[in-house]
Parts: C-alpha cells; structure tokens; sequence
C-alpha cells in the first residue's frame, strides 16, 4: 500500500496510518501505527512523524541504542495522544523509576530476568505499592511495543514479565450514622456544599467541581452532570504544564440528568447567595465562571484543596481517616442498594454505561443483601 494513497486508514473500529524507516543497511522498513479513534488524530500523527523525521529527529533502526535514549524519542512522540495527567504520570514514572535503573541497557540486551528483578527492587527497595509498579510496567511495555514495530527489537520483554498483582481496594465505607454525623459538622462549612452535594448526589470529585448554577432547572427540580473539574495541558507553554480546568466528562453515559430535592434546591441557593456575596466584596478580579463551587475569586476550586478539607473535617468527627472522597460515592450506593433503589435507576444515577457495571462494583453488597433476605424468610417459614 502506498504511503501517499489511502493514509491513514480505517482498519477495524480504529485508525492506522503507515511509515518508513532504515536500518544499519540503508533498507527501507514500513511499519503500521493504529490504534487511534479517528481519522483526524490518526492524520495529526502521522503528520507529527513525517515532520520529525524531516528534521531527522525519527532516527535509523540502530541495535546498539540503549532504553534511555529510546525512551526519550518514543516519548516525546507518545505524548501527543495523552492527557496531560497521563503524561505527568509517564514522565514521573520514566525519568524517576525506569532510566535510573534500566536506562544505560541497550534495547536489545534487555532481558524478562532483568526486568522481573526491577520490579522486585522497586517494591523492596523503593517501597512503592503493587499499583504503582503495574503502571510503571504498563509504560515500559507499551513502549517496547512502539520498539517492535519500529525493528529496533524483535520481541517486546515485558511480555514475558509478571508485573505485581494489584489487591482489589476495598472501599472504606460509611454507615448510614456515620454520614449523618458528617451532614451534620457540614453545616455552615466553607465546604458543605461540594461535600454535601456528593453525599447527596453520588458525584465524582470533579463532577461535583464542574457543576455550574445554569445547570439547575429549579422548575423541574433537576440538575445536570455534563463536565468536570481536572487537569488541562497548558496550550500557551511547549513543556507538559498542566492546570485544573474543565473539561468534557469522558462517557456519554456520564452525561446526566439527577432529579434533586428540594433541601438540595436550598442548598445551592445559599450557595448562590453566598458567591453573589463574594463577589460583590472582590469586584472586577472575581472571575465568575458560573460555577456552583468555586474558590473565593470565582475560580476552579483545586481537588486537592477540597480533598484536604474533606480529611480534615473526617478528623474532626472522629470518622475514619482512610476514606477516601471517592468513598462517599461508594457509600451513596450501597445506601440506595440498602434502600431497595433500582438496580438501572442507581446505574443511571452512577453514570454507569449499563446496570451490568453497577452490579460488578457494587456485587458483594447486592448478594449480602439478597442473601441477608433469603435468611430472614428462611427464619420466619420454620
């Protein structure tokens, strides 16, 4: 297939586009490069391939490169397609744990023994948690992937290295009394409505942040989850500066709309009120935004921000320290769970893409329940 005709191409429910590059001898290789949802992003790579190696920066198949170095040029094209999270968490992982231990290796003596015994530092020495470790191996095999398909190494290692098992998170859930006792310290907090509101609602974080007054329909007592709070690349800078932002919430199912109460409803006009308040105090510098939680001059409130208020107010009510923010959403279902709600309608609720999701996560409550059910009857009949 030629490479001016046809290029990118649909292949599958993805995008691949092909190029060219030469080995020690001169011999032209052509390679496949999919993977991409569509055509569009398939033609900015390509058009990213094409321009590096214009300014020869895609560089010769050379058997003598080491990990370091490969790296280096693999990521700084890989990027491109990631988050800005994403590439943090690819760069962190590359530059603190991988190039200082494996980085001086040459691709093709790498080794599954010496990546297995990686791993095993990483744990023992370093101390990092089985989590941490699987998306380190995650980034070293997808890279060794690209490595494969360029020829600069005939088999990808890691594909024959069992990364850590990562223990299932058990969410450190509160009770039906335990919550009551947080709504209660929230009231007249700096916070209580982003964390009443995800008590309330079953929201995520950034949903919770993303929320705007304009998605309210008092008429219709609803209110719409349609974006979120998280990091964007900073588009003015070349490096990998990022900042809180919003953004698109990244299904269509999470794209929903909630029927509120009405303490809800008074909830967030005192919000409202309170913002209002604000910014009649700051004047020009308050950035209204519309959003229902945002900082004191109007703008994105920081996750982070909101996390540490969140932990500090769990140690002032004597409540567990280890619940996470994301646990209040856990708790929330396993209360409609306990509450007989619907299977599709809490699925609904969750943003869940079908109820057979809902069940996944949430199986072990559903089955106690219904066994917990089966027990009672079976007790009564005798």
């Amino acid at each position: 297939m030629s490479s001016n005709k046809g290029n990118p191409f649909k292949r599958g429910n993805t995008w691949t586009f092909i190029y060219y590059t030469y080995d020690e001898s001169g011999k032209r290789k052509q390679h496949w490069k999919g993977g991409y949802s569509t055509k569009a992003e398939a033609e900015k790579a390509l058009k990213e391939y094409k321009a590096k190696s214009a300014l020869g920066q895609i560089e010769k198949a050379d058997s003598s490169e080491t990990l370091e170095s490969y790296l280096d040029r693999w990521f700084n094209i890989h990027k491109q397609t990631l988050q800005p999270n994403t590439i943090n968490g690819y760069n962190t992982n590359i530059n603190n744990h991988i190039k200082p231990a494996l980085g001086k290796i040459k691709l093709k003596n790498l080794k599954p023994a010496v990546i297995q015994n990686f791993y095993s530092m990483l744990m023992s020495d370093k101390n990092l948690s089985a989590k941490t470790v699987k998306y380190i191996h995650n980034v070293l095999k997808i890279s060794l992937k690209a490595a494969v398909s360029d020829g600069l190494i005939k088999e990808n290692v890691c594909e024959k290295v069992k990364p850590p098992k990562v223990p299932k998170y058990k969410a450190q859930l509160l009770t039906r009394e335990q919550i009551q006792t947080l709504m209660k310290a929230l009231n007249g907090h700096r916070y209580e409505t982003e964390i009443k509101l995800a008590i309330l609602l079953g929201l995520r974080r950034g949903e919770v942040l993303g929320l705007k007054f304009s998605d309210v329909d008092f008429a219709r007592h609803t209110i719409a989850i349609q974006r979120q709070v998280s990091t964007v690349k900073d588009d003015t800078k070349n490096d990998n500066t990022s900042y809180y932002g919003l953004k698109k919430l990244k299904s269509e199912s999470s794209n929903r709309v909630l029927s509120i109460s009405s303490d809800i409803e008074q909830l967030i006009k005192r919000k409202q009120a309170f913002n209002e308040l604000q910014a009649q105090k700051i004047g020009k510098e308050y950035n209204d935004l519309d959003l229902i939680c945002c900082d004191d001059m109007g703008n994105v409130l920081s996750p982070q921000t909101l996390y540490h208020a969140y932990k500090r107010l769990l140690e002032k009510c004597d409540l567990p320290k280890r619940t996470r923010f994301h646990d209040l959403r856990h708790s929330y279902a396993v209360l409609c769970i306990d509450l007989n709600v619907p299977l599709k309608v809490l699925s609904q609720a969750l943003g869940h893409s079908s109820t057979a999701v809902t069940d996944a996560v949430y199986a072990d409550s559903i089955r106690a329940k219904q066994e917990l059910a089966g027990m009672i009857s079976d007790a009564l009949n005798t």
